[in-house]
């Protein structure tokens, strides 16, 4: 089958590998759409994945082909999703089901193989189904939206709160959209682009914060009627985002970290003091839950297919596997405006 490969960091080769071998309780998929996420290109082009060679990618979604012999073949044909981590199954996180909290995990497109490429096999336990009334590419979608279903989740929202959401990327576009759906009165997107911004309009969100702007504060403020957030969702991960995020939320409210630090996160004294007096709850989030009790997965899927959800807008771009060099262009040089950038059959 053919590939990305990532070689070493910054030497990414399309190129013929082997086709996967089918593990017992696997089954195989053709990949019919993989998403580019933001993770991918520090992962790619500084960084490095946990090992070479490695195919990255773990956005995606396919067509069921094949399975091994203890796996129920009445799969084959079906269109599914994969939940890209695979836990170990024997830590305390495990036991208690909180997969994305396992001590030692496996995950696809960064620790082992993933979807940049024709096929993959993966533990039928990480897929999830859906119908044909969902395109290939809107459902590749499902691993950010399950991301963001469990940052908002995680902050509580309550029917009514007003809701700032700081962050103009896929994960800040649909923890807001998520957000709404969940009953908040005011949902605020916080940027510093303002084509991202006005897109953002173009999803349904009236109210949107230029940072760049100088009185940007000011025009908070009469949003919120003087008084702040009820919950503030964190997608960015920088020092200004966090402090943003603190000066943005009222007293009492509830702040949710989800943007990955690209370095050390630093908090001036008057920052934390706002954190201390105001009595804030500051809480982290990471990934999403996938268990018998809460599947953000299967709650993706159904708000899709309920149209509850709509996330097909953010999908910009979309380009051939062999086009790789095209799409990377995009997400690195910044010169033309994107949000998704998929590689799609």
């Amino acid at each position: 089958m053919k590939a990305l490969v990532l070689e070493d960091v910054s030497k990414l080769v399309y190129k013929d590998v082997p086709d996967p071998i089918i593990k017992p309780g696997e089954v195989l998929l053709k990949i019919k759409a993989c998403g580019i996420c933001s993770s991918d290109i520090p992962r790619i082009f500084t960084t490095g994945t946990y090992h070479f060679p490695t195919i990255p990618g773990h956005e995606f979604s396919g067509e069921i082909i094949d399975c091994a012999p203890d796996v129920d073949n009445s799969l084959i044909g079906k269109r599914a999703v994969v939940f890209p981590l695979v836990p170990c199954g024997k830590c305390p996180s495990c036991a208690a089901k909180e997969y994305a909290r396992c001590s030692d995990y496996n995950y696809f497109g960064s620790r082992c193989d993933g979807a940049f490429a024709e096929y993959i096999s993966v533990p039928v336990w990480n897929i999830v189904r859906f119908s044909n009334k969902i395109p290939y590419t809107t459902a590749a979608m499902c691993e950010p939206a399950s991301v963001a279903k469990h940052c908002a989740d995680r902050g509580k929202i309550n029917e009514g709160d007003t809701v700032t959401v700081v962050g103009t990327g896929t994960i800040g576009y649909i923890s807001a959209l998520w957000a709404k759906t969940m009953g908040a009165k005011k949902v605020i997107i916080v940027g510093r682009n303002k084509s991202k911004l006005e897109f953002s309009k173009e999803l349904g969100l009236d109210y949107t914060i230029n940072t760049s702007e100088d009185n940007f504060f000011e025009s908070y403020m009469k949003i919120t009627g003087g008084e702040g957030s009820d919950v503030v969702l964190e997608c960015v991960g920088s020092n200004a985002a966090i402090k943003s995020s603190v000066k943005f939320a009222k007293k009492g409210g509830r702040i949710v970290l989800a943007g990955n630090p690209e370095g050390d996160i630093k908090l001036e004294k008057n920052v934390y003091w706002k954190i201390l007096r105001n009595e804030l709850t500051v809480m982290g989030t990471w990934n999403s839950s996938y268990n018998s009790e809460v599947n953000n997965w299967n709650e993706v899927i159904t708000a899709l297919e309920n149209h509850k959800l709509d996330i097909s807008k953010l999908v910009t771009h979309t380009f051939r596997l062999d086009e790789y060099e095209k799409a990377f262009k995009i997400l690195k040089d910044k010169t033309e405006f994107s949000v998704k950038v998929m590689f799609a059959e």
